[in-house]
């Protein structure tokens, strides 16, 4: 369950918030859903809706919580995916660079004996 601590009080502008709140959901309480934004370490910034009640102390209060973007844990997941491969890609090309460098250096280090085994 999310603190009143750990989520912004914050009306959140962007345009994720105006294509929301097109759809603003009542609470089962009856009352509309207030749009927020979270600000644990789990959510950044991750928009959702709950009630104006939401756990407030010692009042009556509505448990309504849903998140905006249902799809986020999973584009979050893939844009994680896609950085671990991205830096794994440049891990390589280094590696491909140092390789190539160590292998002009073996050819460079064999022809040079061969030319002294020929002087020889």
């Amino acid at each position: 369950m999310l603190s009143e601590e750990k989520v912004s009080s914050e009306d959140y502008s962007s345009s994720l918030v105006n294509h929301a709140s097109n759809y603003m959901p009542k609470c089962t309480c009856g009352s509309p859903a207030k749009l927020r934004t979270s600000n644990t370490p789990r959510n950044p910034g991750r928009s959702f809706f709950r009630c104006s009640k939401y756990n407030t102390k010692g009042l009556p209060h509505c448990n309504y919580f849903k998140w905006v973007d249902s799809g986020h844990e999973k584009d979050k997941e893939t844009f994680n995916i896609e950085s671990e491969m991205s830096r794994k890609e440049e891990e390589l090309h280094e590696t491909q660079a140092a390789l190539h460098q160590i292998e002009e250096e073996v050819r460079s280090i064999e022809e040079e004996v061969r030319q002294r085994k020929e002087e020889v």
